[in-house]
């Protein structure tokens, strides 16, 4: 027991100093936001100028609208992506006309002492601001309308658009709809178009520090799962393992969740986004497990499946096997530069198509593997992307083979996070177990410590 946890204690002591270190040697020379270079954001928003040129960018950020009493607040992810900027009410305006010699502005609300007394201080639209954010300028969001019109009056606006980082189709949030009601008032002849596109296949590649923060959030995540053990046993109940989940993230410096928790046992591992989380174990039952914390905005993604009395049945453990090794073939037959997603789904499948398992009406496991193979995950845990394309390089995908048979009360799936890179897939959360007989060990010696702690 002391053993194990001098082990914990000094994993996170290094990694406390790794992060230490890497703090101050970047902060030391390189000016940083949301632990991103000030300069990476900047280079989003040039990159993102230089391919819509016909016009002016504008890019909404939510609007805080409870002052904390239903939500926390979060920004829009696209907004962050392009700007670090966690303020509430903020917009940004990139423009290939400048304005007072500044070719993108942030605008943010004037100093409001009353709504701060609930939501805490806010960055103010000055100097400060400026160099804090790395932007050109800084206005306050009352002068948005001000700055249209002067652009119009220079003839930023002839022949050209209004490319708006936002859906248009979503009226019921707020910033967007404040957003097109003063376009719709001082540019009512300038077309609207939706540019999120352009924005989602830059998200897709990586920077080396939203990397960074998504291996912090896949350990965080990890760490949770090596708590599970000690807390899964016949009895207990669903719930019980969502705050084991929890309460790790939050200990270890994750927001929140980057989704629901899915802790399914029994027949409730057989629903895919299983959330309610209120059932009682059962002795026998596997546990599916698909949990990711969120860091830093950045969300990781990954599931285990357990069994509740700590060891698997045969044909438990033969399923999960057969779900381990298809998602051992996704891997091996990606070719960089050239597979897309479903060329590894393909290879998944026929991995499960060749086992000489069957269930049901003697039907091939393939027949049970009910959803698509993976995704991409960043930002957004369903991160935006293009899978028509091959993966490109920089990107970061789960890979999640499982099967599903109702009629046996078992659910399996198997989740990691793997870096595109243009040699291969690089797994980044192999440091948390998923070989079967790994699973059972940790199960094992869960129950010795624990029987440990009781004789102490």
């Amino acid at each position: 027991m002391l053993r194990s946890s001098a082990v914990v204690i000094l994993s996170f002591f290094l990694l406390c100093v790794g992060t230490a270190r890497y703090a101050a040697e970047t902060s030391s020379a390189v000016p940083m936001l949301a632990e991103q270079p000030l300069a990476d954001f900047k280079a989003r928003r040039d990159r993102l100028r230089q391919q819509l040129t016909d016009g002016i960018v504008l890019v909404p950020g939510r609007v805080e609208e409870s002052l904390g009493v239903n939500e926390k607040f979060f920004q829009d992810d696209n907004f962050f992506y392009l700007t670090g900027v966690e303020a509430p009410g903020a917009v940004l305006l990139l423009t290939p006309t400048p304005y007072q010699g500044a070719h993108e502005i942030l605008f943010l609300p004037r100093h409001d002492p009353q709504k701060e007394r609930w939501i805490g201080p806010q960055p103010k639209p000055d100097r400060d601001a400026e160099r804090s954010f790395g932007v050109e300028k800084a206005l306050p969001s009352d002068t948005l309308a001000t700055v249209l019109q002067a652009l119009r009056g220079g003839g930023a606006f002839d022949d050209k658009k209004v490319h708006l980082v936002a859906n248009l189709e979503a009226p019921q949030e707020t910033a967007v709809r404040r957003l097109v009601e003063i376009l719709r008032q001082h540019l009512p002849t300038v077309p609207v178009n939706d540019a999120r596109s352009v924005v989602n296949l830059m998200r897709m590649r990586k920077t080396p520090a939203e990397i960074n923060l998504l291996k912090k959030a896949i350990w965080i995540t990890g760490e949770a799962f090596r708590q599970i053990p000690h807390h899964l046993a016949v009895g207990c109940y669903e719930y019980e393992l969502e705050a084991v989940v929890l309460g790790t993230f939050y200990r270890y410096g994750a927001e929140r969740p980057g989704y629901p928790c899915i802790i399914g046992s029994g027949q409730n591992a057989t629903i895919l986004h299983y959330n309610r989380n209120r059932a009682r174990i059962q002795d026998g039952d596997v546990v599916v497990i698909d949990v990711g914390a969120k860091y830093r905005g950045y969300t990781a993604d990954i599931t285990r499946t357990f069994p509740a009395n700590g060891k698997f049945t045969p044909r438990q453990r033969a399923l999960y096997e057969l779900v381990l090794a298809a998602q051992e073939a996704a891997v091996k037959a990606f070719v960089p530069g050239k597979s897309r997603m479903s060329d590894l789904t393909l290879a998944a499948r026929d991995a499960m198509r060749a086992s000489l398992l069957r269930a049901g009406n003697q039907l091939t496991l393939d027949n049970f593997f009910i959803h698509g193979l993976g995704h991409f995950i960043g930002l957004n845990v369903h991160d935006v992307g293009d899978y028509a394309q091959p993966l490109p390089p920089g990107s970061v995908i789960t890979i999640e083979p499982g099967v599903y048979i109702p009629a046996e009360r078992i659910g399996i799936r198997i989740e990691d996070d793997y870096l595109v890179t243009e040699t291969g897939l690089v797994k980044l959360s192999a440091d948390i177990p998923s070989r079967p007989e790994a699973i059972e060990q940790a199960m094992r010696q869960a129950r010795r410590q624990s029987a440990h702690s009781a004789e102490d």
